[in-house]
């Protein structure tokens, strides 16, 4: 098995797409004059990236691993750690930067959920 190198999750979880797509709604906030809406979305962009970067190196670790016993349950308890971490930090948001942050952040990590169901277009993954 070769070693992945930094392009692939970003190709597997559609970055470069969803990077123009939320710079387009960055730019129309911006110029709405709706600072801490662009932040939010910015910070949710991130907790996506991360999320996906983490799902990205526990699936490797999980396919990798030796042992198929506990494979289950640390499968489990990542899911939830991931899950745990997202709701502290849309948390921690919502209650530092406020209403309109927290909506921001929502509404970043949506499209940017949303933008991995959506086809690509002229593809053959649905063979």
């Amino acid at each position: 098995m070769s070693r992945p190198t930094l392009f692939e999750p970003i190709i597997v979880f559609r970055l470069k797409r969803s990077a123009l797509f939320l710079a387009l709604i960055l730019t129309i906030l911006l110029l709405l004059g709706r600072y801490w809406a662009a932040l939010g979305v910015a910070m949710g962009v991130g907790l996506f990236i991360g999320n996906a970067f983490l799902l990205y190196e526990i699936g490797r670790s999980l396919l990798a691993a030796e042992s198929r016993r506990g494979v289950r349950a640390m499968a489990i308890v990542s899911s939830a750690g991931r899950f745990l971490m997202m709701g502290v930090a849309l948390g921690l948001i919502g209650m530092y930067l406020g209403r309109e942050a927290l909506l921001g952040a929502c509404g970043g990590l949506l499209v940017s959920q949303v933008n991995l169901h959506l086809p690509l277009g002229r593809s053959s993954e649905a063979v």
